[in-house]
């Protein structure tokens, strides 16, 4: 059996909804052969590269098989589908971060050390993984109700209820002036995204240098200058 014939098996055995032995068998040669022990992880890198050098999270399945060197069905065997794919690409960029945020809010520091630290976190995330927050927003917005309700649990409420506690908490101590937490929100979340979502289709207009880490390094600090001295903190200050 050729390795396209024992991919094909794959695909059929996934989109009746069961692997058969012969699907199991091939599964097992066919991705030895092509992606070995590592397979989940090459095909979520080539996702990734792919998202990244287009500027968009809008990639089909055979362009990321493409890049992968494989074949749609094989990555159907991995993930089930595209959204599969995307949902677990999410969850594995995220994680790093989130266990960052929670160890952020156990810190006994001030809640503008805690900010500017949530800031330049945020930053950081999306300056690894420039695609993400148009592919969160793509995935809540429109895969089925289980993976869009994954995203929201694991990821969207966490950030959203870690920072509306900084935010009040600096509130609280006269640090902040008073500000709606949800407003907060789509401020902070806003300034620190929309660089890398926008930074291929724009970087020509301004010599590349969105995608320099020398302008991504100016841009956290400028951005965090913004962000404190809009909440009413002057940086220099603490």
């Amino acid at each position: 059996m050729s390795v396209s014939e024992r991919e094909a098996a794959i695909a059929d055995a996934v989109d009746v909804g069961a692997v058969t032995p012969l699907a199991e068998a091939a599964a097992s040669s066919a991705g030895s052969a092509r992606l070995g022990a590592s397979g989940r992880e090459i095909l979520l890198d080539a996702a990734r590269d792919l998202m990244i050098v287009r500027g968009s999270s809008e990639v089909s399945l055979h362009a990321i098989a493409r890049r992968a060197g494989v074949t749609a069905p094989l990555i159907k065997y991995y993930f089930g589908s595209k959204e599969g794919l995307m949902t677990a690409l999410v969850e594995s960029d995220t994680a790093r971060s989130l266990g960052q945020l929670e160890q952020l809010i156990d810190l006994d520091v001030s809640p503008t050390q805690k900010l500017k630290l949530h800031v330049t976190g945020i930053i950081r995330t999306y300056a690894r993984h420039p695609y993400l927050n148009g592919l969160l927003n793509r995935l809540v917005r429109e895969s089925e109700s289980e993976a869009s309700s994954r995203i929201k649990a694991n990821f969207v409420e966490p950030l959203i209820k870690a920072q509306r506690r900084i935010i009040e908490a600096g509130i609280a101590t006269g640090e902040f002036r008073a500000i709606d937490p949800n407003h907060a929100y789509f401020l902070i979340v806003g300034a620190c995204q929309y660089l890398f979502a926008t930074r291929v289709p724009f970087g020509d207009l301004m010599d590349g240098a969105p995608s320099q880490d020398a302008f991504v390094r100016t841009y956290t600090a400028a951005a965090l200058d913004f962000i404190l001295r809009g909440l009413g903190v002057a940086p220099e200050q603490n």
